[in-house]
Protein backbone atom coordinates (compact mmCIF):
# COMPACT_ATOMS: atom_id res chain seq x y z
CA UNK A 1 0.00 0.00 0.00
CA UNK A 2 2.77 2.46 0.91
CA UNK A 3 4.64 1.63 -2.30
CA UNK A 4 1.51 2.26 -4.33
CA UNK A 5 0.88 5.55 -2.51
CA UNK A 6 4.49 6.67 -3.08
CA UNK A 7 4.31 5.75 -6.76
CA UNK A 8 1.06 7.69 -7.14
CA UNK A 9 2.57 10.74 -5.39
CA UNK A 10 5.62 10.52 -7.64
CA UNK A 11 3.50 10.33 -10.80
CA UNK A 12 1.44 13.34 -9.71
CA UNK A 13 4.63 15.25 -8.98
CA UNK A 14 6.00 14.42 -12.43
CA UNK A 15 2.72 15.42 -14.04
CA UNK A 16 2.79 18.74 -12.19
CA UNK A 17 6.32 19.44 -13.36
CA UNK A 18 5.38 18.65 -16.95
CA UNK A 19 2.40 20.98 -16.72
CA UNK A 20 4.54 23.81 -15.35
CA UNK A 21 7.14 23.31 -18.08
CA UNK A 22 4.53 23.30 -20.85
CA UNK A 23 2.79 26.37 -19.41
CA UNK A 24 5.84 28.56 -19.97
CA UNK A 25 5.45 30.19 -16.54
CA UNK A 26 9.10 29.56 -15.62
CA UNK A 27 10.26 31.05 -18.89
CA UNK A 28 8.01 34.07 -18.28
CA UNK A 29 9.53 34.50 -14.80
CA UNK A 30 13.07 34.36 -16.19
CA UNK A 31 12.20 37.07 -18.76
CA UNK A 32 11.36 39.42 -15.86
CA UNK A 33 14.81 38.99 -14.34
CA UNK A 34 18.15 40.54 -15.41
CA UNK A 35 19.81 38.60 -18.22
CA UNK A 36 21.62 35.55 -16.92
CA UNK A 37 23.81 32.77 -18.27
CA UNK A 38 23.96 29.25 -16.83
CA UNK A 39 27.15 27.22 -16.34
CA UNK A 40 26.41 23.50 -16.12
CA UNK A 41 28.51 21.38 -13.76
CA UNK A 42 29.35 17.82 -14.81
CA UNK A 43 32.09 15.35 -13.83
CA UNK A 44 31.87 12.01 -15.65
CA UNK A 45 29.98 10.61 -18.66
CA UNK A 46 29.97 6.84 -18.98
CA UNK A 47 28.51 4.10 -21.15
CA UNK A 48 28.24 1.90 -18.04
CA UNK A 49 27.45 4.12 -15.05
CA UNK A 50 26.80 1.19 -12.74
CA UNK A 51 29.86 -0.74 -13.87
CA UNK A 52 32.31 2.03 -13.00
CA UNK A 53 30.68 2.98 -9.70
CA UNK A 54 33.53 1.50 -7.63
CA UNK A 55 35.85 4.05 -9.22
CA UNK A 56 33.72 7.13 -9.94
CA UNK A 57 30.60 7.61 -7.77
CA UNK A 58 27.25 7.32 -9.54
CA UNK A 59 26.24 10.66 -8.05
CA UNK A 60 28.70 12.46 -10.32
CA UNK A 61 28.25 10.26 -13.39
CA UNK A 62 25.80 10.72 -16.27
CA UNK A 63 24.95 7.91 -18.68
CA UNK A 64 26.23 8.66 -22.19
CA UNK A 65 22.80 8.19 -23.78
CA UNK A 66 21.25 10.70 -21.36
CA UNK A 67 24.10 13.16 -21.87
CA UNK A 68 23.51 12.94 -25.63
CA UNK A 69 19.85 13.83 -25.06
CA UNK A 70 20.79 16.66 -22.71
CA UNK A 71 23.08 18.18 -25.34
CA UNK A 72 20.33 17.84 -27.96
CA UNK A 73 17.92 19.73 -25.71
CA UNK A 74 20.60 22.30 -24.93
CA UNK A 75 21.03 23.02 -28.64
CA UNK A 76 17.27 23.03 -29.33
CA UNK A 77 15.98 25.18 -26.45
CA UNK A 78 18.98 27.24 -25.27
CA UNK A 79 22.10 28.90 -26.68
CA UNK A 80 25.37 27.00 -26.06
CA UNK A 81 28.31 29.33 -25.34
CA UNK A 82 31.80 29.00 -23.90
CA UNK A 83 33.40 30.24 -20.69
CA UNK A 84 35.29 32.79 -22.80
CA UNK A 85 31.99 34.09 -24.15
CA UNK A 86 30.62 34.49 -20.61
CA UNK A 87 33.81 36.23 -19.43
CA UNK A 88 33.66 38.69 -22.34
CA UNK A 89 29.96 39.35 -21.74
CA UNK A 90 30.60 40.10 -18.08
CA UNK A 91 33.32 42.59 -19.09
CA UNK A 92 30.92 44.25 -21.52
CA UNK A 93 32.95 43.41 -24.62
CA UNK A 94 30.48 40.89 -26.04
CA UNK A 95 26.73 40.31 -26.21
CA UNK A 96 25.18 36.97 -25.33
CA UNK A 97 21.86 35.68 -26.62
CA UNK A 98 19.18 35.10 -23.98
CA UNK A 99 19.32 31.78 -22.10
CA UNK A 100 22.98 31.18 -22.87
CA UNK A 101 24.48 28.02 -21.34
CA UNK A 102 28.09 26.85 -20.93
CA UNK A 103 29.04 23.24 -20.19
CA UNK A 104 31.86 22.41 -17.74
CA UNK A 105 33.46 19.25 -16.35
CA UNK A 106 35.40 18.98 -13.10
CA UNK A 107 38.28 16.57 -12.34
CA UNK A 108 39.52 15.59 -15.80
CA UNK A 109 38.35 11.99 -16.20
CA UNK A 110 39.29 10.33 -19.48
CA UNK A 111 35.63 9.83 -20.36
CA UNK A 112 35.41 13.60 -20.90
CA UNK A 113 37.60 12.92 -23.94
CA UNK A 114 36.19 9.57 -25.07
CA UNK A 115 32.44 10.15 -24.48
CA UNK A 116 31.56 13.71 -23.49
CA UNK A 117 33.53 15.71 -26.07
CA UNK A 118 32.32 13.77 -29.15
CA UNK A 119 28.71 14.01 -27.95
CA UNK A 120 29.06 17.74 -27.32
CA UNK A 121 30.60 18.29 -30.74
CA UNK A 122 27.79 16.27 -32.35
CA UNK A 123 25.45 19.05 -31.18
CA UNK A 124 27.81 21.96 -31.76
CA UNK A 125 28.69 22.40 -28.08
CA UNK A 126 32.21 23.10 -26.82
CA UNK A 127 32.89 22.67 -23.12
CA UNK A 128 35.28 23.67 -20.39
CA UNK A 129 37.20 20.78 -18.79
CA UNK A 130 39.13 21.34 -15.55
CA UNK A 131 42.09 19.05 -14.86
CA UNK A 132 43.27 17.92 -11.43
CA UNK A 133 46.92 18.34 -12.35
CA UNK A 134 48.59 15.79 -10.07
CA UNK A 135 46.00 13.11 -10.87
CA UNK A 136 46.69 13.61 -14.58
CA UNK A 137 50.46 13.51 -14.05
CA UNK A 138 50.19 10.26 -12.06
CA UNK A 139 47.35 8.89 -14.21
CA UNK A 140 45.51 7.93 -11.04
CA UNK A 141 41.98 8.72 -9.90
CA UNK A 142 41.71 11.51 -7.29
CA UNK A 143 41.88 10.73 -3.59
CA UNK A 144 38.11 10.93 -3.10
CA UNK A 145 37.54 7.92 -5.37
CA UNK A 146 39.84 5.88 -3.12
CA UNK A 147 38.21 6.91 0.16
CA UNK A 148 34.63 6.53 -1.09
CA UNK A 149 35.52 3.03 -2.29
CA UNK A 150 36.87 2.08 1.15
CA UNK A 151 33.64 2.92 2.95
CA UNK A 152 31.34 1.56 0.23
CA UNK A 153 33.20 -1.74 0.20
CA UNK A 154 33.24 -1.82 4.02
CA UNK A 155 29.46 -1.40 3.98
CA UNK A 156 29.12 -4.29 1.55
CA UNK A 157 31.36 -6.47 3.75
CA UNK A 158 29.50 -5.35 6.92
CA UNK A 159 32.83 -4.54 8.56
CA UNK A 160 33.37 -3.44 12.14
CA UNK A 161 35.96 -0.70 12.54
CA UNK A 162 37.47 -0.20 15.98
CA UNK A 163 39.32 3.03 16.79
CA UNK A 164 41.28 2.56 20.00
CA UNK A 165 42.33 6.21 20.16
CA UNK A 166 38.73 7.41 20.03
CA UNK A 167 37.43 4.52 22.06
CA UNK A 168 34.78 4.05 19.40
CA UNK A 169 33.60 1.11 17.32
CA UNK A 170 31.83 1.66 14.01
CA UNK A 171 29.42 -0.80 12.43
CA UNK A 172 30.20 0.05 8.83
CA UNK A 173 27.42 -2.21 7.59
CA UNK A 174 24.93 0.24 9.05
CA UNK A 175 24.33 3.13 6.57
CA UNK A 176 24.10 5.81 9.28
CA UNK A 177 27.21 4.69 11.13
CA UNK A 178 29.03 4.23 7.84
CA UNK A 179 28.24 7.79 6.81
CA UNK A 180 29.28 9.13 10.21
CA UNK A 181 32.58 7.24 10.03
CA UNK A 182 33.14 8.38 6.45
CA UNK A 183 32.83 12.01 7.52
CA UNK A 184 35.09 11.45 10.52
CA UNK A 185 37.91 9.77 8.58
CA UNK A 186 37.74 11.08 5.02
CA UNK A 187 36.92 14.76 5.46
CA UNK A 188 40.28 15.62 7.09
CA UNK A 189 41.90 14.65 3.78
CA UNK A 190 40.19 17.62 2.11
CA UNK A 191 42.28 19.94 4.31
CA UNK A 192 45.53 18.39 3.03
CA UNK A 193 47.54 18.54 -0.18
CA UNK A 194 50.28 16.65 -1.98
CA UNK A 195 52.31 14.14 0.03
CA UNK A 196 50.37 14.65 3.27
CA UNK A 197 47.12 13.82 1.44
CA UNK A 198 48.67 10.74 -0.18
CA UNK A 199 50.05 9.48 3.14
CA UNK A 200 46.70 9.96 4.87
CA UNK A 201 44.80 7.94 2.25
CA UNK A 202 47.49 5.22 2.29
CA UNK A 203 47.12 4.89 6.09
CA UNK A 204 43.36 4.53 5.71
CA UNK A 205 43.89 1.80 3.11
CA UNK A 206 46.31 -0.01 5.41
CA UNK A 207 43.80 0.27 8.24
CA UNK A 208 41.03 -1.26 6.12
CA UNK A 209 43.47 -3.85 4.70
CA UNK A 210 42.19 -3.43 1.14
CA UNK A 211 42.29 -0.69 -1.48
CA UNK A 212 40.91 0.38 -4.84
CA UNK A 213 42.84 -1.22 -7.69
CA UNK A 214 43.98 1.86 -9.60
CA UNK A 215 45.36 -0.26 -12.45
CA UNK A 216 41.79 -1.18 -13.44
CA UNK A 217 38.72 0.83 -14.34
CA UNK A 218 38.43 4.43 -15.56
CA UNK A 219 41.49 6.60 -16.05
CA UNK A 220 42.32 10.28 -16.06
CA UNK A 221 42.62 12.28 -19.27
CA UNK A 222 46.18 12.58 -20.58
CA UNK A 223 47.83 15.86 -21.47
CA UNK A 224 47.96 14.69 -25.10
CA UNK A 225 44.19 14.27 -25.05
CA UNK A 226 43.77 17.65 -23.37
CA UNK A 227 45.87 19.34 -26.04
CA UNK A 228 43.78 17.69 -28.75
CA UNK A 229 40.53 18.84 -27.14
CA UNK A 230 41.93 22.36 -27.01
CA UNK A 231 42.68 22.22 -30.73
CA UNK A 232 39.11 21.07 -31.33
CA UNK A 233 37.70 24.15 -29.57
CA UNK A 234 37.23 23.06 -25.96
CA UNK A 235 38.66 24.99 -23.01
CA UNK A 236 41.07 23.27 -20.62
CA UNK A 237 41.13 24.75 -17.13
CA UNK A 238 42.78 24.28 -13.75
CA UNK A 239 41.16 22.21 -10.95
CA UNK A 240 44.14 22.59 -8.55
CA UNK A 241 47.08 20.26 -8.03
CA UNK A 242 45.70 17.89 -5.38
CA UNK A 243 41.89 18.41 -5.28
CA UNK A 244 41.78 19.60 -1.70
CA UNK A 245 39.37 22.23 -0.40
CA UNK A 246 40.94 25.64 -1.05
CA UNK A 247 38.93 27.16 1.79
CA UNK A 248 40.44 24.78 4.35
CA UNK A 249 43.99 23.89 3.31
CA UNK A 250 46.87 25.79 4.98
CA UNK A 251 47.06 29.22 3.28
CA UNK A 252 50.76 28.77 2.52
CA UNK A 253 49.87 25.81 0.27
CA UNK A 254 47.53 27.80 -1.99
CA UNK A 255 50.43 28.90 -4.20
CA UNK A 256 51.29 25.29 -5.10
CA UNK A 257 47.67 24.25 -5.52
CA UNK A 258 46.58 27.13 -7.73
CA UNK A 259 49.45 29.17 -9.20
CA UNK A 260 52.12 26.45 -9.55
CA UNK A 261 49.52 23.98 -10.83
CA UNK A 262 48.56 26.52 -13.47
CA UNK A 263 52.17 26.93 -14.53
CA UNK A 264 52.47 23.14 -14.98
CA UNK A 265 49.25 23.09 -16.95
CA UNK A 266 50.35 25.91 -19.23
CA UNK A 267 53.67 24.18 -19.91
CA UNK A 268 51.85 20.98 -20.89
CA UNK A 269 49.20 22.74 -22.97
CA UNK A 270 51.63 25.06 -24.70
CA UNK A 271 49.48 28.09 -23.88
CA UNK A 272 47.63 29.99 -21.19
CA UNK A 273 45.10 28.34 -18.91
CA UNK A 274 42.64 31.09 -18.06
CA UNK A 275 39.82 29.34 -16.23
CA UNK A 276 39.73 27.78 -12.76
CA UNK A 277 37.32 25.50 -10.89
CA UNK A 278 37.27 25.17 -7.10
CA UNK A 279 37.15 21.55 -5.91
CA UNK A 280 34.42 20.79 -3.40
CA UNK A 281 35.09 17.25 -2.13
CA UNK A 282 33.53 18.19 1.23
CA UNK A 283 33.46 20.98 3.83
CA UNK A 284 32.28 24.55 3.40
CA UNK A 285 33.20 27.11 2.24
CA UNK A 286 35.25 25.97 -0.74
CA UNK A 287 37.17 29.23 -1.13
CA UNK A 288 38.82 31.88 1.05
CA UNK A 289 39.76 35.52 0.70
CA UNK A 290 43.37 34.36 0.16
CA UNK A 291 42.37 31.99 -2.65
CA UNK A 292 40.20 34.69 -4.22
CA UNK A 293 43.14 37.11 -4.20
CA UNK A 294 45.40 34.46 -5.74
CA UNK A 295 43.00 33.64 -8.58
CA UNK A 296 42.94 37.36 -9.37
CA UNK A 297 46.75 37.55 -9.21
CA UNK A 298 47.15 34.57 -11.54
CA UNK A 299 44.89 36.33 -14.02
CA UNK A 300 42.05 33.86 -14.46
CA UNK A 301 39.15 35.09 -16.56
CA UNK A 302 36.70 32.99 -14.52
CA UNK A 303 36.66 30.77 -11.44
CA UNK A 304 33.64 28.57 -10.77
CA UNK A 305 32.11 27.06 -7.65
CA UNK A 306 29.68 24.20 -7.05
CA UNK A 307 27.34 26.70 -5.37
CA UNK A 308 23.97 26.66 -7.16
CA UNK A 309 22.86 29.58 -9.27
CA UNK A 310 23.23 31.44 -12.57
CA UNK A 311 25.63 34.16 -13.72
CA UNK A 312 24.66 37.80 -14.15
CA UNK A 313 26.76 40.84 -14.97
CA UNK A 314 26.74 41.63 -11.25
CA UNK A 315 28.41 38.29 -10.41
CA UNK A 316 32.05 38.13 -9.33
CA UNK A 317 33.80 36.43 -12.31
CA UNK A 318 36.09 34.63 -9.85
CA UNK A 319 33.21 33.22 -7.77
CA UNK A 320 30.72 32.03 -10.36
CA UNK A 321 27.79 29.79 -9.45
CA UNK A 322 26.81 26.78 -11.55
CA UNK A 323 23.86 24.46 -12.16
CA UNK A 324 24.63 20.88 -11.11
CA UNK A 325 23.40 18.29 -13.62
CA UNK A 326 22.81 14.70 -12.58
CA UNK A 327 21.75 11.59 -14.46
CA UNK A 328 18.67 13.44 -15.68
CA UNK A 329 16.22 12.57 -18.41
CA UNK A 330 15.15 15.29 -20.83
CA UNK A 331 12.32 16.60 -18.69
CA UNK A 332 14.39 16.68 -15.48
CA UNK A 333 17.20 18.44 -17.38
CA UNK A 334 14.85 21.15 -18.63
CA UNK A 335 13.28 21.43 -15.17
CA UNK A 336 16.66 22.21 -13.63
CA UNK A 337 17.57 24.79 -16.25
CA UNK A 338 14.20 26.55 -16.42
CA UNK A 339 14.12 26.85 -12.64
CA UNK A 340 17.70 28.16 -12.59
CA UNK A 341 16.89 30.90 -15.10
CA UNK A 342 13.75 31.74 -13.09
CA UNK A 343 15.90 32.22 -9.98
CA UNK A 344 14.99 28.97 -8.24
CA UNK A 345 17.33 26.14 -7.19
CA UNK A 346 15.99 22.58 -7.35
Amino acid sequence: MNLQRNATAFSWKQAAKSLVLRSGILRFCSALRPQAAAILCYHSVAADREGQSNYIPKGITVEAKLFDEQMRILRKHYHPVTLDDIADWMKGSKKLPPRSVAVTFDDGFEDNYTFAAPLMEKHGVFGGIYLTVNAVIKNELPWFSRTIYLFDEAKRRKMILADEKLGRTWNLGDPDENREAFVRYSHPCATMTGEAMENYVAKLEDWFAFRLDLTQGPRMMTFDQARELRRRGHIIGNHTFSHGNMGHIPPEELEQEIAKANEMLEQELGGKSEHFSYPHPCLNPQWSEQSLALTKQVGFKTAVLTEAGVVTKASNPLLLQRVYIGNDDVEAFRWRLENAFAGRTV
